[in-house]
């Protein structure tokens, strides 16, 4: 059973998000009209929408973009690697925190969009898996 999402609040430089019954503060990026940011090795892409006076959205995307501006610090996995749910694929730096994006699934990865060194931009797909 999956987890609600809601994003209550955003502030300069954190949203305050609701995942299921507990409440987070979270660095993220704005891209149009979605928020992008990491908790405990996951990634979400919320839609932002007016909700009684509040942002809020429900949309979970495991997707492998950055989710936000950051340095690729450490990268786990190359092309051809087998990967099972939840194993570590790289470590991306931003905001001065470090954020271990993570497999959404099991799979083999088809490429890696990035390298060890490389600043990357939210929305820049950096890991494919099959």
């Amino acid at each position: 059973m999956s987890e609600s999402i809601e994003v209550v609040a955003i502030r300069e430089n954190e949203a305050e998000v609701r995942i299921g019954e507990r409440t987070v503060f979270v660095p993220f990026a704005i891209s149009g009209e979605r928020i992008h940011f990491s908790v405990e090795g996951e990634t979400y892409l919320v839609e932002l929408r007016e909700k009684s006076g509040r942002k809020g959205g429900r949309q979970r995307d495991h997707s492998l973009e950055a989710p936000m501006p950051g340095m690729v610090l450490k990268l786990y996995v190359e092309s051809g690697s087998v990967v099972e749910k939840g194993a570590p694929l790289l470590i991306l730096e931003a905001m001065k925190m470090e954020h271990t994006l993570t497999a959404p699934r099991a799979g083999k990865v088809a490429a890696v969009n990035c390298k060890e060194g490389e600043m990357v931009q939210p929305g820049v797909e950096l890991v494919v898996i099959e």
